[in-house]
C-alpha cells in the first residue's frame, strides 16, 4: 500500500476498504456497502476499484494507492516536501472542496485518468469520475480542477474567472480576450479554449481594493487536510479497546413488544453489553436538533417497549467486532403483539384510528393532539379568502402530492463515545447540532451538561439530515454500559429506513383570479406526514405555507390587503419519521404554488 509492503492477518470476509482503514489510511471512505457512492475509491495496480467491494484477500500480491500516497504539506518543519500533488493543488485553488468526503475519491480517479490521457476533454474528466458521488459541488468545480491538474501537468496554465466558472480565450500576449466563453458542464471543453502558462486570473473589483479578504476569492481553510485524506471525519479515528455498535430494527410497522430475550446475544462470546427498554432510564424526548424549548411534542425514547415503523429501535448491541454484534443481533428472541397501521396520512386523523402514540409521557407542544394523531395544527388567515373569492371572476382549485425524500450524504451517521480523562462523556458525532446534542441527551443519559463533551469533526455531508440528535444516544448508553469506546455507524440501508427524511405532503390549492389576471384569493391547506415522530413537523411545515404563499399577492388593493389562508395539519402514520430536509418545508410549498399558477 503506498509502496509500503503489509502482511495482515484478517477474517476470509474483510473487505479491502476495513484493512486499509484498520491500517490508518483514513483517506478512504465508507459510503455504503455496494461501492455505489464510490467514497471507498483506491486505485488497485493503477485501476480505480471500490475497496469496499473487495475483500483484502484479493488485494494480495497487487499494489494499492491511496490518497495518501499523492502529496503532502510542504513545509514539515526542518523537513521540507514536494508538496501537493497537482491534483490535489488544483482542487484547492479551483474551489473543489465543498464536504471533502468524496474529495479523496474524486483525485484518485481523476489521477487514473491522467496517467492514461494527459488532455483529456471535459466529457472524458466527466466520464472518469462519474464512479464517485458527490452531493456537494454539482461536479463543476471538480471537472474544472482536474482540467486546471492536467494543463499543470502538461507544463500549461490554465486562465479560468473565478467568480464566473468560465474559461477565457487567450490572445497572442497570453491575456484574455474582451469576450468571456462559457463551457457547459455537459459538453467537451473546444479545444480552443487553449491553456497557457498565467494561473487563474482573480478579479478584484475596485472599491474593495484596500481590503485584505472582501471581495477577493478564498481559499477553503481546510481544503489542504481535506485533499490529503487526513482523518478530519468523525470515523477517522480508532481507539483502544473500541467497541461496535449494532441496533436491532422492527420489522413490524405497528407492535407492542410483549417478550424480549436477549440471554444468548449476551453469551456469545465477543458481546460486551446487550441493552433493552428495561436497562435503560425511560425518558421522553425529541430528536428534532431545535432551541430550546423544543417546538414540537415530545414522543421518543432511546428504547420503548413499542414500536411505531419498520426500522424503529428493539434493542442495542456492542461486541468486539462489527460481525459479532451482527450475530448477537440473531440471537435476540422477540415475541411482538401487532398492532392495526397507519400508512395513508389521509387516515391519521379518522375517529375509528388506531392511536400512535398512547404513551403517558407524551408532551404536547401547541396545537398537538395525540388522541387525533396530530403532531401539529397550523392556521394562518390574512385578510379574507371567502370574500376575495367571492369576488374572483375564476376559482381554480387543485392538488399536489409531494413525496418523501431522503438526503443522502455521502457520509453515514456516525458516532463515537468514549470517557474522558475528566469524567466527561465524550460524543464525537458526525452532526450539524453540537449544542443541541449537548443540551437534550443530558437528560436522556442523567448527566448533568457540563460531564458532556461533544465534538463535531468535519461533516460529509448533512443537507438537514444531521439537525437531528438521531442516534448519539446509542453508543453513548453502551458507553455507560460498558466504559468502553464505541462506535456506531448506520448502515446505507438504516440511513433510508431509520433516518429522516423530507416530509411528504398532499397539498390542496385554491386560487381566485380576476379575468385580467389579478390575484382576489389564494388558500393553501397541507397534509403533512411527519411518520411515527413529530421531530420538526411544526417548523418544517410552517415554512411550507409562510414562504410560498407570499409568492404572489393580487395587485391594486388586493396588494395593500391580500386575501391569503394557510391551513395545515401535521400527522402521524406508521412510516420512517421525516425531519429537516434541504429548503426546510420550503420545497414542498414552493412547488405546488409554482405549478398551480403554472
Amino acid at each position: 500500500i503506498n509502496s509500503n509492503k503489509h502482511e495482515i492477518e484478517c477474517a476470509p470476509s474483510e473487505t479491502l476498504l476495513s484493512t486499509v482503514r484498520r491500517l490508518g489510511y483514513f483517506g478512504v471512505k465508507f459510503g455504503d456497502e455496494q461501492g455505489l457512492s464510490g467514497a471507498d475509491t483506491v486505485l488497485l495496480d493503477g485501476k480505480p476499484v471500490n475497496a469496499g467491494s473487495m475483500l483484502a484477500a484479493q488485494a494480495e500480491g497487487h499494489n494499492v494507492v491511496t490518497i495518501e500516497a499523492l502529496g503532502e504539506h510542504p513545509d514539515q518543519g526542518w523537513k521540507k516536501t514536494d508538496g501537493l500533488n497537482p491534483l490535489q493543488q488544483a482542487f484547492v485553488e479551483s474551489g473543489a472542496i465543498q464536504c471533502g468526503f468524496c474529495t479523496p475519491a474524486q483525485i484518485l480517479a481523476a489521477k487514473a485518468l491522467l496517467e492514461k490521457n494527459s488532455n483529456p476533454s471535459e466529457e472524458q474528466v466527466r466520464e472518469a469520475i462519474a464512479g464517485v458521488l458527490c452531493r456537494c459541488t454539482g461536479y463543476l468545480k471538480p471537472v474544472q480542477a482536474v482540467l486546471k491538474a492536467a494543463a499543470v501537468m502538461r507544463g500549461e496554465g490554465t486562465q479560468v474567472d473565478r467568480e464566473t466558472s468560465t474559461q477565457v480565450k487567450m490572445d497572442s500576449s497570453g491575456h484574455g480576450g474582451d469576450s468571456p466563453v462559457y463551457v457547459s458542464p455537459f459538453l467537451p471543453v473546444s479545444e480552443t479554449l487553449v491553456q497557457t502558462n498565467i494561473m487563474p486570473r482573480v478579479i478584484v473589483t475596485p472599491q474593495t481594493e484596500t481590503y485584505q479578504t472582501v471581495g477577493k476569492p478564498e481559499k477553503k481553510v481546510d481544503a489542504v487536510k481535506l485533499v490529503q485524506g487526513k482523518p478530519a471525519f468523525t470515523a477517522d479515528m480508532d481507539a483502544r479497546g473500541m467497541l461496535y455498535a449494532k441496533v436491532l430494527l422492527s420489522p413490524h410497522a405497528h407492535a407492542r413488544i410483549k417478550k424480549i430475550d436477549t440471554s444468548k446475544a449476551k453469551e456469545l462470546k465477543g458481546v460486551a453489553a446487550v441493552l433493552t427498554y428495561q436497562d435503560i432510564p425511560r425518558v421522553v424526548y425529541s430528536t428534532a436538533g431545535q432551541s430550546d424549548p423544543i417546538p414540537g411534542p415530545l414522543d421518543t425514547f432511546s428504547l420503548d417497549h413499542k414500536v411505531r415503523f419498520v426500522g424503529d429501535r428493539v434493542a442495542f448491541v456492542a461486541a468486539e467486532s462489527p460481525e459479532i454484534a451482527e450475530k448477537a443481533l440473531s440471537l435476540i428472541d422477540v415475541e411482538y403483539e401487532i398492532l392495526d397501521s397507519i400508512l395513508d396520512s389521509r387516515q391519521a386523523m379518522d375517529a375509528n384510528a388506531i392511536r400512535i402514540h398512547d404513551e403517558p409521557e407524551y408532551v404536547d407542544f401547541g396545537d398537538s393532539n395525540a388522541d387525533k394523531n396530530l403532531a401539529a395544527h397550523i392556521r394562518i388567515d390574512i385578510g379574507d379568502v371567502e370574500k376575495g373569492f367571492a369576488e374572483a371572476d375564476e376559482i381554480f382549485e387543485a392538488e399536489y402530492e409531494v413525496p418523501k425524500v431522503q438526503q443522502v450524504s455521502i457520509e453515514p451517521h456516525v458516532c463515537v463515545t468514549y470517557w474522558d480523562e475528566d469524567d466527561r462523556l465524550v460524543i464525537r458525532t458526525s452532526t450539524q447540532v453540537p449544542f443541541h446534542v449537548r443540551r437534550m441527551l443530558a437528560p436522556v443519559l442523567n448527566l448533568p451538561v457540563k460531564r458532556i463533551r461533544v465534538i463535531k469533526p468535519r461533516i460529509g455531508g448533512g443537507f438537514g439530515g444531521k439537525q437531528e440528535v438521531l442516534m448519539e444516544d446509542v453508543p453513548a448508553h453502551l458507553t455507560i454500559a460498558t466504559k468502553r469506546p464505541v462506535i456506531y455507524e448506520y448502515t446505507r440501508e438504516e440511513e433510508f429506513i431509520a433516518a429522516r427524511s423530507r416530509h411528504p405532503m398532499r397539498v390542496k390549492m385554491k386560487t381566485g383570479v380576476k379575468r385580467d389576471g389579478t390575484i382576489t384569493a389564494n388558500a393553501m391547506y397541507a397534509l403533512s406526514d411527519t411518520g411515527a415522530y413529530g421531530c420538526h413537523a411544526l417548523t418544517v411545515t410552517g415554512n411550507t405555507g409562510h414562504k410560498a404563499m407570499a409568492l404572489y399577492g393580487g395587485d391594486g388593493a388586493y396588494r395593500q390587503r391580500p386575501n391569503n389562508q394557510f391551513d395545515a395539519d401535521e400527522v402521524y402514520s406508521k412510516t420512517p419519521p421525516a425531519g429537516a430536509c434541504r429548503g426546510y418545508g420550503v420545497p414542498q410549498g414552493y412547488w405546488p404554488v409554482e405549478r398551480h399558477m403554472e
